[in-house]
């Protein structure tokens, strides 16, 4: 029997033993024992099936699990009052917790709701670009995965698709995912960064609650709305940049309890941004934080009621403007002109010399 396999190139045993993969290389099944064409061993299979209508899987005794075919894998479902699934690699218990690698060749264009819950010996995870989307707990309680490359095909990841992973250390997210589901970094206790691309337009409820090792979040100005809870429980934050593209942020969203650290929150929107439920729960005891807002905004921020708690804690500032318009020759400011200076302080008149910002633009007296 021959099967042809994706361009990949993957270790697939504690052995010497190297399962290559490239275009045109076939292999051939003899006994329980699958050989490459020249001859290496690949290990072997200890069991073997189906995982979709047209996708199929073959497990090592390495307990390396080969995904393969083309079209969706199946959404499966999870047993309830128990840490697996229904997948068929969860037929023996000792599967589930032993299988240490997993490979999804190309031609897979969907990884299954729960496919992989409660694998907590998995390691390695190899995604072709043909998946396309990342079911629902699909990695959830794989909590010896340190790392995993996510292809730029991926455009969805289901919730709570990576909650639990204690060791996911690095993750990158590919630039075409308009929202970040809730809870899909729930409890990743030692993500250390995480970059979040300008195709995200919201980011939901406890989406990275308790990643307790993240010291910077820098919202890009895609994003419109961050949910309940979405960083609450990050204690280590010390700084915090919402985009220009933020409208409301959910109760919760940022609130962390690490008296011990100082945290900085800049808000760049050049209107007031809105708060659901109190801020009192927002991002934490006022007293350990400075919320630094556009000078415009300033006044409208101390008296929003909805930010009441940190009334206190404001501080304006003047956001970057790339160049400065040429001198006004001694042309007077109409009457009509927004004038502040460089601290945000709305002024009456300006001095002789000075910079200032007049309707947005910088102005060089």
């Amino acid at each position: 029997m021959k099967k042809t396999l994706g361009v990949l190139t993957v270790m697939l045993c504690a052995t010497s033993m190297i399962y290559a993969q490239a275009d045109g290389i076939a292999t051939h099944k003899s006994s329980d024992v699958v050989m490459a064409s020249d001859g290496a061993a690949m290990g072997k299979v200890i069991a073997s099936g189906s995982c979709g209508k047209n996708v199929n899987y073959e497990l090592y005794d390495d307990y390396t699990l080969r995904i393969f075919g083309s079209g969706p894998m199946t959404n499966f479902d999870h047993i309830i009052g128990a840490w697996g699934t229904d997948a068929p690699w969860e037929d023996e218990s000792q599967w589930i917790k032993a299988i240490k690698s997993v490979v999804i060749e190309d031609g897979v264009t969907r990884i299954g709701a729960h496919a992989f819950l409660g694998c907590t010996s998995l390691t390695e995870v190899i995604i072709s670009n043909s998946v396309t989307s990342i079911g629902h707990e699909a990695f959830r309680d794989c909590k010896a995965l340190t790392k995993i490359d996510i292809p730029c095909s991926v455009t969805c990841i289901g919730t709570f698709a990576f909650d639990g992973c204690s060791s996911l250390a690095e993750i990158n997210l590919p630039n075409g995912i308009e929202t970040i589901e809730s809870g899909v970094f729930y409890g990743c206790s030692s993500l250390e960064h995480i970059t979040i691309p300008n195709s995200v337009t919201s980011i939901e409820h406890n989406a990275f609650h308790n990643c307790a090792l993240l010291t910077e979040i820098i919202i890009p100005d895609s994003v419109t709305y961050i949910g309940m809870d979405a960083f609450s429980g990050c204690h280590n934050l010390e700084y915090v940049k919402i985009g220009k593209g933020v409208t409301t942020i959910g109760e919760c969203a940022f609130w962390n309890n690490n008296s011990d650290r100082e945290l900085v929150v800049e808000i760049t929107a050049e209107t007031r941004i809105t708060v659901l439920g109190t801020t009192i729960n927002s991002f934490g005891e006022p007293e350990h934080i400075t919320i630094r807002v556009p000078g415009t905004t300033l006044a409208d921020y101390r008296s929003a009621g909805d930010w009441s708690y940190y009334m206190n804690r404001f501080v304006g500032y003047v956001p970057t403007i790339t160049g400065i318009s040429s001198v006004r020759n001694g042309q007077p400011v109409m009457k009509s002109d927004a004038v502040y200076d460089l601290q945000g302080k709305k002024v009456s008149e300006m001095c002789p010399h000075g910079i200032y910002i007049v309707n947005g633009k910088k102005i060089m007296r």
